[in-house]
């Protein structure tokens, strides 16, 4: 029987397979007999051969030809009987799963993966915003021209130019804090001071509940500080010779016990206030917030918390933004007059704290530039802005504001990183403390509840009143004070014996104040978001060397020390037990030894405020971060394989917020970079901020600093406190420092756009501001 032609594969070839016509490609007619591309092949080599010498232009073609015949003849064989399979056809490669884009894999060598790291491409993008502004300013110009020759044409001659409006009535400066939001013109002499509070119905409002502070057992472990304070009071009368009868107090508080109130009629009182109507409005803000009535329903809250953003009272972050925002935009309406479609024409200088979170930073910047829509920003520090209100090139600046203080030296006109500190007390502290010590002298106005608005306000206008740290002032006094209700204004009589004076006591005898209640409830909103600009490394938030000096007794020394240097955990601290010369000295101004083992324990200490040790003096010792474990214990000689404990680990910013105000003023002074300028620190302490407006506070200060100087080796027999500048009130002083700045021509170059903050994000921060 005749059988086909063996295929070159060494098998017989399929009957049933068909050449395809020449001028079809195989790959779009499926599988071609491996016999017929041989053939092909050669026919096509062939046919290349006879014409080698024809025109030049063909020779590309022959060279394609040959090419194919070479890879027909590297195609793999297959066996006798089977099939060969080429390549799909190239139509069905391109077929897609979906009808979505599907994007590639990307290529990490592409430049746009490290735009923001590129020097070249952020200057791009401020060239662009640069040549933006120069472009706005030609309009502007042309306009004015347009202008003036029309009114040259209509008068039939030259005209005076336009008058030209003052460029800082186009500024704003925004300063928020804890309690009040201060903002207004740069062109303004006094900014405009707005509670910072929002008020929405109770049932609304996430969060958990804020404690209320100054409410406390009738018998605690706190009587045993307060006792403290008394005994230390009484040798400050004896040392300075004045004599007072100690029985007054005993007195005062019967006297307080049988007061009864008095109403005042409508038509005669001076503090009547008029209520908010709600009318169902959603929220209320600013005074109308602090002025609805009990019975209204709504939650009054604070979105700064201690110069942070509130995370104690707000579930999450983006609703905590839109109050903040709704605040800002009610704010600039109602009190200068300036609506939202207006805030494209607006600068603002923010005013930020000198040591905290960089977050919240970046989060003012973005809800300024993006949310509200504002023209350009620039960003400073309070201190930094309070030495050109006072007119001071260095200086050790004190801020205490409601919640919180800062201490900062600023040398030459430069904030020094390592002299900054935050503590965790301020005015309210104070109030809160005196709230504490007339309820255990029959406070007569029993219903007290500090949780309600105008209760606070009445206790801190009371507050404002009577506390001093004049010792003289210790003696049985009459005072009065007003309670506002939905019905008729109340009257009561106060009488005080000491109260006034230990109140204040607390900033430098910080047992008194329960820290750990002020962190319950808090928790992190605003977490990194893992982009290019999170990685960026900032010193803003990190511990400083102060806040190091201030917890550096809670870490024992590498070096061998005594049983009495480290303390045995059980009663006290070192800085509680061990006392220098020039401690030992100084007693009268020191705050005397601790009344029993239950106050020496607890956990709010001061160390500062009672004498040092040695070992504290040096900067060697002091951990490099701010979660950090204490130094191992060292293992006795001898002892081979020893295991060797872990210290416990201390949060050094939170450790360190608790260190008394005066112990606080003395670290920072100290880490500055020479005597000469330590010297010239102590020379000139600012003290700004709501709470330093407390009678007797400056004397007070500058009495105690000396010995705290000499503990840390620097010997200065006198220290000044420096007053705000004359007929300002030292609220005020680091807004009216920013509105001083706005006059220079270098913050011309410290505007930041919309259009690069969006392009770069922190970057621009960290471009035009060192300290972030």
């Amino acid at each position: 029987m005749d059988t086909q032609p063996s295929s070159p594969n060494g098998g017989p070839g399929d009957v049933h397979d068909v050449q395809p016509p020449a001028d079809v490609d195989n790959d779009d007619k499926g599988d071609a007999p491996p016999n017929a591309s041989q053939q092909s092949m050669d026919v096509d080599k062939d046919d290349n051969d006879a014409t080698a010498g024809d025109k030049e232009g063909e020779k590309d073609g022959e060279k394609d030809g040959e090419k194919d015949g070479e890879k027909s003849e590297k195609k793999p064989k297959k066996k006798s009987g089977t099939r060969t399979k080429i390549k799909a056809a190239k139509g069905e490669d391109m077929i897609a799963y979906t009808t979505a884009f599907v994007p590639g894999l990307y290529n990490v060598k592409n430049p746009a993966g490290d735009f923001v790291q590129k020097e070249s491409n952020v200057d791009i993008i401020r060239h662009q915003s640069v040549a933006k502004v120069k472009k706005e300013k030609e309009a502007i110009e042309e306009e004015r021209r347009l202008e003036k020759e029309k009114r040259e044409q209509e008068n039939g001659g030259p005209v005076d130019d336009l008058p030209v409006e003052n460029p800082l009535n186009k500024i704003l400066i925004i300063h928020p804090g804890s309690r009040y939001l201060r903002l207004g013109r740069a062109s303004d002499f006094y900014p405009h001071e707005v509670p910072n509070c929002i008020a929405r119905p109770a049932n609304s409002v996430g969060g958990s509940s804020p404690p209320v502070l100054g409410k406390r057992p009738a018998e605690d472990e706190w009587d045993a500080n307060i006792g403290h304070l008394r005994d230390y009071l009484r040798n400050r009368l004896r040392a300075n010779k004045l004599v007072t009868d100690w029985k007054e107090g005993s007195r005062v508080n019967a006297a307080n016990a049988r007061a009864k109130p008095e109403n005042i009629p409508e038509h005669n009182d001076p503090y009547r206030i008029d209520w908010t109507e709600l009318e169902g409005r959603k929220f209320v803000v600013g005074t109308e917030a602090l002025r609805l009535p009990p019975s209204a329903g709504y939650t009054v809250r604070y979105p700064i918390l201690r110069r942070r953003f509130n995370s104690r009272d707000w579930k999450s972050r983006q609703p905590l933004l839109d109050d903040l925002t709704t605040i800002m935009v009610e704010s600039l309406r109602t009190e200068l007059d300036i609506l939202p479609k207006d805030f494209k024409n607006y600068s603002v200088v923010l005013i930020v704290p000198d040591h905290g979170d960089r977050i919240y930073v970046e989060e003012l910047t973005n809800l300024i530039l993006n949310v509200m829509g504002f023209k350009e920003i620039a960003v400073h520090q309070e201190s930094y802005c309070a030495i050109f209100s006072a007119g001071m090139s260095s200086a050790c600046v004190v801020d205490i504001g409601s919640q919180e203080t800062s201490v900062t030296c600023v040398d030459e006109g430069m904030v020094n990183p390592d002299t900054r500190i935050n503590l965790s007390f301020g005015g309210d502290d104070v109030t809160a403390a005196l709230m504490a010590l007339l309820e255990r002298s029959s406070f007569p106005y029993k219903d007290v509840d500090l949780a309600r608005a105008q209760d606070w306000i009445m206790l801190d206008n009371l507050k404002i009143r009577i506390c001093t740290l004049e010792e003289h002032l210790v003696a049985n006094t009459p005072w009065d004070f007003y309670v506002l209700s939905e019905g008729l204004t109340k009257k009561y009589n106060l009488r005080t014996y000491d109260e006034n004076v230990l109140a204040p006591l607390c900033w430098f005898d910080t047992r008194m104040i329960d820290f750990d209640t002020k962190t319950e409830g808090t928790a992190s909103l605003f977490n990194p978001s893992g982009e290019v600009t999170d990685l960026i490394k900032s010193t803003y938030g990190e511990p400083t060397a102060a806040m190091k000096a201030c917890t550096a007794h809670l870490f024992p020394s590498k070096e061998g020390e005594t049983q009495e240097a480290r303390g045995d955990g059980a009663e006290g601290t070192p800085a509680s037990r061990v006392s220098t010369p020039a401690a030992e000295s100084d007693a009268g101004v020191s705050t005397p030894a601790p009344l029993s083992k239950t106050a020496n324990a607890s956990p709010n200490a001061a160390p500062s405020a009672t004498p040092v040790p040695p070992q504290l003096l040096g900067t060697s010792l002091l951990p490099p971060t701010a979660t950090t474990s204490a130094n191992a214990t060292p293992a006795p000689e001898g002892g081979e394989g020893t295991a060797v404990e872990e210290g416990p680990s201390y949060d050094i910013p939170y450790e360190a917020s608790k260190t008394p105000l005066d112990g606080a003023i003395a670290a920072s002074i100290a880490q500055s970079a020479s005597e000469n300028k330590v010297k010239a620190a102590a020379s000139s302490v600012l003290l700004i901020g709501g709470g330093s407006a407390l009678k007797g506070l400056a004397p007070f200060i500058a009495e105690r600093l000396p010995p705290l100087l000499r503990q840390r080796g620097f010997s200065i027999p006198e220290v000044q406190i420096v007053p705000p500048p004359r007929n300002l009130n030292p609220k005020f002083v680091s807004w009216k420092g920013a509105s001083v700045m706005c006059n220079l021509e270098s913050l011309s170059d410290m505007w930041i756009r919309p259009d690069e903050f969006e392009a770069i994000g922190a970057r621009a921060l960290q471009d035009r501001y060192m300290f972030l």
